[in-house]
């Protein structure tokens, strides 16, 4: 069985001084080296997720539900918790 974990992260503190049309750029930048940083293994973040933060027209929620899976020894896999 793969292993499993969810956590909550928030970005506001990290965006809050970056100019708003390069935030959601940033937001995935740092949104990856927090989940390296945390787990120390490389991680991909799935389409879900990267959705929820291009997809909305302006702004988007900074506080993330995220599962993480196991795909190896090597990688995590990040998704949007519903």
């Amino acid at each position: 069985m793969a292993e499993e974990k969810i956590i909550t992260i928030n970005l506001r503190k990290e965006l809050m001084n970056k100019a708003r049309w390069k935030r959601k750029k940033l937001a995935v930048k740092i949104l990856r080296e927090i989940l390296e940083k945390r787990l120390k293994k490389k991680v991909k973040i799935d389409k879900s997720l990267n959705e929820k933060i291009f997809g909305s027209e302006k702004k988007f929620k900074t506080k993330l539900r995220i599962k993480l899976e196991k795909i190896n020894e090597e990688i995590f896999e990040a998704k949007l918790v519903s």
